[in-house]
């Protein structure tokens, strides 16, 4: 047998070994993408490279990733802000060893500003849900038809011959769009004039647009004649295309060279980038550029000290006629098109053209070179249609309408484009990389140093502050409405929502489904302190709900469980009693025996939100009160249900099921709302399920943390109450999903899944929430391991919110005391909720209650 000592110690030690803390499913890397220039810039073209973040996170997985950012300029302001923006992004394996190399994304970049931007990475599942589907930008198409490879953004297409021509062509686009696989399309002639676009250049026997050539002895040698050529798409995508094409052995000037020529066009973009590598090549002169037409403007932009790239443009009549070409070059003298090439590098210049070609000889170093291929037709957008509906009427176009260019495409107008394209190569966007190791998303920053250790008896204190300063301001502003004239959204002296900052609560107009909270915590601290001034604040308030129950929704069992029920068990008063029997009334008239539901917003509803498993403790406390067992059993028929339809496997839960409640219905509305209204087909039975979704969490597929809270606390107190071992099961496999998924100070974000990524909003109502059913389960459960660990949680969370969240968390804390900050009704709200205050003063005294 073990000594005492022995024993005690051994337990010290499994104790001070603490939990195992749940690990983050999601990291964060920050950087700052800074403009230089005085300009703004509405997609400026950012890549990272994915060994480099490597070298900070290990583990940085480039295609489980999102990148999201915001107005903040600093980590400072980037630590308060809220909600994010998810910008477009890509992962692209470059070299094709079936490993990503490059990340990019897009961002517009006001003159001079610095953005913070986010890369938040981590679980493959987690991520899937989270990230959204991005509309594709860009696309390639290889196809005989177009000899070759081609490339496109919704402005512009390009094809190159996959032959001994080996010129580019290019595709003019009167309507934005992505139509490459209309253009190769069987039968589909794209010569022939379209609202969309077609072929507009003609090259004969030019390089084309932005080809490459050598220049040997004053004459361009294409590449021809070559031993092997080689083409693949890279990516396609959202953000970029890129596609390569491989030579080796191509016989230029008495040497065979070896070539990569890499073409990559951004989404929006009018051009792309022409990116080469050379081997065997010294030596050499090679040149680019475009066909040659008589009659053209030009206009040639010298590199100079701080824009080393020189700029070539051309503006005329270089149109092909529609149809197959023809023996005959014909031009349409009613239509421009402006071509240029701004290749980069000091040493970039003008070369001597040729009879077929206009040329630019740019700079090589060490085999490499780049240069930027851009075109501007004077009809794109000539018939931008714009579709106004959805559905059938977007078929038939009844709603549409035709866009007159934004524009007019002139060669001013495309020389001052040429002009911002040169400076944005030669002065890109700085970006600085901020993080030093990737980390999960941070707690509110003020919740990051609490200056002392709270007891549970101070912070009860510091709740009966505010609740006294609350009260006080409130009572003059409440007693101007009569009892009888107070209604949900009517009369004077309800508040919810509040300042973490100020601590001030915000007027609302007539009492919520909030309102039994405050009227609950005044119980609460009248029955701790006898103070009889709580007693006559909680008896105004609760006036102004007595003989409404027969009116409200489900929260009935919200507003009269803690208002009228608990004002009974303190007072004794007949009044009160007959109000939490009129609550349980109420609430069964909206249940729905076909589909053992309580329907939350009326008699017949179509939907049930998870909220609902906490408004059954009025039914609970009338089987009780009356020794009528119907009530608890309408009560148990209604959490099986829940559990079935709103709890999922792993013990997350969905915020709200809408079925069939026997009229077969096909529009769905949430909150008695019809002006959202969803049509759904609903081809089930009566009684069975129609779909679920989510009001307040990230997506129908996320886990709302406050639901989560209601449906952990709902099923412990559920199963106290009828002892029946499925709501336990239920129960238990809840909180295993609460305890693997809360962050590090035991605050969730206002949903398990986004964990900060779109919205960085923690929510401590949902915390004190979950530390009550935490508690509560720490009583029934069976398993005395799990039951410790339940206590143990449960008062972790609440050390954690009073010490972190309430206010004064350190010396210099402004905000008046008590004050419970960073919870969130919907996100992105942050403050202070009346229902925050009142489940952690209940935690703090049961805790009291349970010292030992």
């Amino acid at each position: 047998m073990l000594k005492l000592p022995f024993l005690i110690l051994l337990i010290l030690l499994i104790l001070a070994a603490g939990p195992a803390r749940a690990t983050p499913r999601i990291k964060v890397v920050k950087l700052s993408v800074t403009n230089p220039s005085e300009e703004f810039r509405p997609h400026e073209n950012i890549v990272l490279s994915v060994a480099e973040l490597k070298r900070i996170a290990s583990d940085f997985k480039a295609g489980d990733a999102i990148v999201t950012t915001s107005d903040a300029a600093t980590l400072e302001e980037d630590a308060r802000t809220l909600q994010t923006t998810e910008l477009p992004s890509q992962a692209d394996d470059l070299d094709g060893d079936s490993r990503y190399d490059e990340l990019a994304f897009q961002i517009d970049l006001k003159p001079k500003q610095t953005r913070i931007v986010t890369i938040a990475y981590g679980d493959s599942a987690t991520i899937q849900r989270l990230r959204s589907d991005y509309p594709k930008r860009t696309a390639s198409k290889f196809t005989m038809k177009f000899d070759g490879l081609g490339w496109e953004s919704e402005a512009n297409a390009w094809r190159i011959y996959f032959d001994k021509r080996n010129a580019i062509d290019f595709f003019g686009k009167r309507r934005p769009g992505l139509y490459l696989e209309m253009f190769g399309a069987p039968e589909y002639v794209y010569h022939w004039e379209s609202p969309l676009g077609r072929d507009i250049y003609r090259i004969g026997d030019a390089i084309g647009i932005g080809a490459i050539a050598a220049l040997v002895d004053g004459k361009v040698v294409k590449v021809s004649d070559v031993a092997e050529r080689k083409w693949r798409i890279i990516s396609a995508g959202p953000v970029r295309v890129i596609v390569e094409l491989t030579y080796k052995g191509w016989k230029v000037a008495g040497r065979e060279v070896s070539l990569r020529s890499r073409m990559t066009q951004w989404a929006g973009e009018h051009g792309f980038e022409h990116r080469i590598a050379l081997e065997g090549a010294d030596g050499l002169t090679f040149v680019t550029g475009i066909v040659r037409q008589p009659g053209l403007q030009e206009k040639v932009l010298e590199p100079t000290a701080t824009e080393p790239a020189l700029a070539r443009a051309w503006w005329g009549h270089q149109v092909e006629e529609e149809g197959p070409p023809a023996t005959a070059i014909q031009m349409l003298p009613d239509q421009n098109l402006g071509l240029a090439i701004i290749a980069s590098g000091h040493e970039s210049k003008v070369a001597q053209d040729d009879p077929l070609n206009m040329l630019v000889q740019p700079e090589v170093v060490k085999g490499k070179s780049s240069w930027y291929v851009t075109a501007l037709w004077d009809q794109e957008k000539s018939e931008n249609l714009v579709v106004n509906a959805s559905g059938a009427d977007s078929r038939s176009r009844n709603s549409s309408i035709v866009l007159a260019p934004s524009a007019p495409n002139t060669f001013e107008a495309f020389i001052d484009g040429i002009r911002e394209t040169r400076r944005r190569i030669t002065q890109p966007a700085q970006v600085t990389l901020l993080s030093s190791s990737a980390e999960p998303q941070s707690a509110p920053a003020d919740t990051l140093q609490p200056a002392q250790k709270k007891t549970f008896a101070e912070a009860v204190d510091l709740l009966k502050q505010s609740a006294v300063r609350t009260a006080a301001e409130w009572d003059p502003l409440i007693s101007r409405t009569s009892p009888t004239d107070a209604e949900p959204y009517k009369g004077q002296g309800f508040f919810t929502e509040g300042s973490d900052q100020t601590g001030e609560w915000r007027e609302q107009n007539g009492f919520f489904w909030t309102t039994g909270f405050w009227i609950g915590e005044l119980w609460l601290l009248y029955e701790r302190t006898k103070d009889e001034r709580f007693r006559r604040w909680a008896e105004l308030w609760e006036a102004r709900l007595l003989n409404k129950e027969m009116v409200e929704n489900h929260d009935v069992g919200f507003l009269n469980y803690y208002g009228s029920v608990r004002a009974y068990r303190l007072t004794g008063e007949m009044k009160y009693r007959e109000s939490g029997l009129r609550g349980a009334e109420r609430l069964k008239q909206l249940y729905n025996p076909t589909t053992e539901l309580v329907a939350s917003w009326a008699v017949g509803g179509d939907d049930t939100i998870v909220d609902s498993m906490m408004n059954l403790q009025i039914w609970w406390w009338a089987a009780r009160e009356t020794g009528d067992a119907e009530w608890r059993g309408l009560g148990l028929k209604h959490a099986l249900r829940t559990a079935d339809w709103l709890v999922r496997q792993d013990g997350s839960t969905s915020q709200s099921v809408h079925y069939n409640p026997g009229d077969n219905r096909q529009e769905f509305a949430s909150a008695a709302s019809t002006t959202h209204a969803v049509k759904v087909p609903n081809n089930v039975r009566p009684g069975e399920r129609v779909f679920t979704h989510t009001h307040q969490g990230f997506a129908a597929d996320s886990t709302w943390s406050r639901g989560e809270a209601w449906a952990l606390y709902g099923f412990a107190v559920a199963y106290r109450e009828t002892k029946d071992p499925r709501l336990l099961s239920t129960a238990e496999k809840i909180a295993g999903y609460v305890l693997d998924h809360l962050p590090e100070d035991g605050v969730p974000w206002y949903d398990y899944v986004d964990e900060g990524v779109h919205f960085r909003n923690r929510d401590s109502s949902a915390a004190a929430i979950v530390a009550g059913g935490l508690l509560k389960l720490s009583e029934s459960s069976t398993n005395p391991k799990l039951a410790a660990r339940y206590r143990r949680e449960g008062e972790r969370i609440v050390q954690s919110l009073i010490d972190r969240y309430l206010s004064p968390v350190n010396a210099n804390d402004k905000t008046p005391p008590g004050v419970l900050r960073h919870g969130s009704s919907t996100r992105p709200n942050d403050g202070r909720l009346i229902y925050g205050d009142y489940y952690l003063l209940e935690d703090l005294l049961w805790l009291d209650q349970h010292k030992n």
